[in-house]
């Protein structure tokens, strides 16, 4: 049920973000968009795809890393950020690969690696929690002077979206850290331990849907 309920979440995300690009563009191009054409949509789609295998990925992540590097926050916070979503891509990835294609649970070395970037995650979650809670308020907009935070530009317009997506991940990854733990502490039943597995699971999922989102939001409010 989990391995379904993912595969299919994932794909209507992605084809809903692709359909969000596409009314996007065709927004920018022209300010008639009552000439959707489905045939023109799938046509754009494969195109697009396609596109992604004659474009050198070395380069993208070069220019992705380097966007993450130059970062404008200081130093202790930057490197939150990037240690956050460096442990959170390979705990998905580990996680997700066991879950979904292999029918052993985690065990051995890959699930103490697994355990220390939980750690990590942990920790840097709650540093990024702290340090951007007052950006991703639903209060009115937060800005900072240049004086402040150790010289920090000031903080750039943050979208409803973002901010719901926001908290959208960090509320499960709070669940992860706080499920996680509880397994390791011998006071749970066989059932309730089964239970717990169930929201660990569940939050990874909500999680990665969330971080996918706001990835690509971030992206197209960046580029405006």
């Amino acid at each position: 049920m989990f391995s379904i309920l993912t595969f299919f979440s994932l794909l209507v995300l992605i084809s809903a973000l692709f359909f969000h690009h596409y009314r996007r563009i065709r927004n920018l191009i022209s300010k008639d968009s009552t000439d959707f054409k489905i045939t023109n949509y799938f046509f754009w789609q494969v195109k697009r795809i396609s596109g992604l295998f004659k474009t050198s990925i070395k380069k993208d992540c070069q220019k992705l890393l380097h966007k993450v590097l130059y970062l404008r926050y200081p130093t202790a916070e930057k490197w939150s950020i990037i240690l956050l979503s460096l442990s959170f891509v390979l705990l998905a990835a580990s996680g997700f690969i066991y879950a979904l294609f292999i029918t052993q649970s985690l065990y051995g070395y890959p699930l103490l690696l697994h355990v220390i970037l939980g750690g990590v995650f942990s920790v840097c979650l709650s540093v990024v929690v702290v340090l951007q809670a007052p950006i991703y308020s639903f209060n009115k907009e937060v800005e900072f002077s240049k004086d402040t935070f150790e010289r920090r530009e000031v903080k750039k317009h943050v979208t409803v979206a973002q901010k719901i997506l926001f908290w959208l991940f960090v509320i499960p990854g709070l669940l992860l850290a706080l499920t996680a733990l509880s397994l390791m502490l011998p006071v749970f039943s066989l059932p309730a331990q089964l239970v717990v597995i169930d929201i660990h699971r569940y939050s990874a999922l909500s999680a990665l849907l969330s971080a996918i989102a706001f990835t690509y939001f971030t992206f197209i409010n960046d580029v405006k």
